[in-house]
Parts: C-alpha cells; structure tokens; sequence
C-alpha cells in the first residue's frame, strides 16, 4: 500500500523580523546529503533553478523585468534580492520595495534607478489545467529551498522508523531541491495551498523544513511546452509526540510515517493511526488562483525560456482529512 495523505497541524517557517528558525535544505527521501547541483533533464533541458535569487536565508523569483516574489511571512516592506540573471550576469543586489501583498504571496518591485531583471520565470496561470493535472495525478514538481539538512533517523509513535530530525541551520547555505506530486489543493482563510506529501519513494522525493518559506515549486505545462513557476513555498505539516502539550512543541521532523503521534485539529487532540504509513505533506501557495495579483506585474507574452525556479507559528491548524488512497 502506499502511503495515505492527511492534513495535520501546519507550520509556517523562516521570518526576518522575528525571531526565526531558517536553515538549509529541501529534505530528500533517499539521499542523505544535499542535492545542490543544478538538475538538467533529458536534452539539457534545465528545469529552472537558475531563475531563483536568494533573499537574505530565503529566496525569491523573479516574474518579470521589475517584479519577484516571495513568501509575505519572511517579507519586510524594503529587501534587497540578489540575482544573477540566470546566470548571464554576475549576482548583483537589487533594492525593491513590496508593492502587493496576498496571504503568503507578496510581490516586490525593483525601485528606481534599478536595473531590469534581463531573464526571468513565467507563471503559470491556468487554474483549469491546474486542476485537471492533479486529479490526473500527474502533477510532478521541483521543490527549491534554503531549509535543514536531514538530521538523524528518528521513530514514529508507533516505535517504528518513520523519518528524520531537521538538523541545524548555519543560515547561509545554498539552494538545494527535491521532487514530489501535488497531490490535492487546500484552503484556509480563503486562499489556496498546493499540498505535496512527503512520500516514502526512491529517488529525490522531498519535503520542507523550517528555511524553505519563499522557495519555489516549478510543473511542467504541455500547453506551453515549459517549466513553469506554480508555486511559492508557504508551510509543512508538524506532529506532536504527545497530546496536551503547548501548541508550539511539535516535533522538528520530516516523517514518512507519522502513525502513533498527536496532531490538535482545533478543538481536541487526535493521534495518527492507518493500516499504513501516514505522510506529511509541504504546502505551497497556488500562484494560478493568485495570478490576478501577478499579472500586472508580468510582460505579455512571457519570453519563453525555460525554468524552474517558517516563522514557527505553534497552533494553526487545519482540519485533518484523508483524500484518497492508491495502492
């Protein structure tokens, strides 16, 4: 069987102006190091990572010749992106200012006097074709962040092996990525997450930690024939050890089997059961129900290159829920 997708408590990772816990890397199932090398595809096709600039410990992507974007909760109203142009340049930093703002999803704009971005991400923004892929089941991604490296092996609650530790964070480590699927999309507060569980698979099957917030989630569309950004990294479920604990002692860990541990789902504490492996998922802000935001800030049509690219907020929680389950 394979593993079941729920929604447990959720936390959102990485601020600059609080107190915050940002670190390195996209955790990967079957690989315990860092994969920090630029992916290349069949035929050289580069799947975008060379269109990410770093934001201080976080990231943000350029969407057009003046705008990027990133995730609001590790925005202030003034930063500074550094950016190579995808590689044409040499890095150099660009002074913006936030100029739009909606829930995880902010925009910044470069202030004047501030060369253009030259290369730059186009975004998806089909919501139809969005959602006939992930009821497909076909949506397959790059993940791109700055979290934690996976740390040791740790159990479930069941005493069985179940995932590993985020490790420590050094804070200036560089872009790292993963795989996965979206698998669903969840609301809360009226906006839309894409949810990529953390699936227990050979290969580079990946899931965020605290340092991922702003990273970036890249699909493939076929109507375009490119990779496209469709996602700015926003949250990734927690779990707790024990019921009745305070809300912010959830477990740092990536787990692939969750069974035997306690999520709170608003009003009581609930523990994790199934005849098989219960995964956490990371959740990314869907950037098709949020391209009216974008779209003032986005060249028409877009240059057709190819690309790819929390805070620790205890006790906000969404309501568990199993979707499916495939075999």
């Amino acid at each position: 069987m394979r593993a079941s997708a729920w929604r447990f408590g959720l936390s959102v990772f990485g601020v600059l102006a609080l107190a915050a816990m940002p670190a390195r890397a996209i955790i990967v199932y079957d690989n315990p190091g860092r994969l920090t090398t630029m992916p290349t595809l069949t035929g050289g096709v580069k799947p975008g990572w060379q269109y990410i600039g770093t934001y201080g410990s976080f990231t943000g992507i350029p969407i057009g010749p003046r705008a990027w974007v990133t995730a609001t909760h590790v925005s202030n109203p003034t930063g500074t992106i550094r950016y190579d142009n995808a590689g044409t340049t040499s890095a150099a930093n660009y002074a913006s200012t936030r100029v739009a703002t909606s829930g995880d999803l902010t925009v910044f704009e470069l202030d004047a006097g501030q060369p253009d971005f030259t290369e730059w991400a186009p975004v998806w923004n089909s919501t139809s074709t969005l959602l006939d892929r992930i009821t497909a089941g076909t949506l397959d991604v790059y993940m791109y962040g700055r979290g934690t490296d996976r740390g040791a092996a740790i159990l479930n609650g069941d005493s069985q092996p179940g995932g590993w530790n985020w490790a420590n964070w050094t804070g200036t480590d560089p872009l790292s990525y993963g795989t996965g699927n979206v698998f669903d999309i969840v609301s809360d507060a009226g906006n839309d997450y894409l949810q990529m569980p953390f699936f227990p698979e050979a290969g580079t099957s990946g899931i965020f930690s605290t340092g991922d917030s702003g990273g970036a989630i890249f699909a493939f569309d076929d109507v375009d024939s490119r990779w496209e950004l469709i996602g700015v990294n926003y949250a990734v479920d927690t779990v707790y050890a024990a019921k009745d604990v305070p809300l912010g002692d959830y477990l740092r860990a990536a787990f692939y089997d969750a069974r035997g541990n306690w999520y709170y789902d608003g009003s009581q504490w609930v523990q994790i059961t199934g005849p098989g492996p219960v995964v956490l998922s990371s959740y990314s802000t869907a950037l098709p129900q949020k391209y009216s935001v974008l779209a003032p800030f986005i060249p028409v049509p877009e240059p057709s290159t190819l690309i790819l690219g929390g805070i620790s907020v205890g006790g906000m929680i969404l309501a568990a829920r199993r979707r499916r389950k495939s075999s």
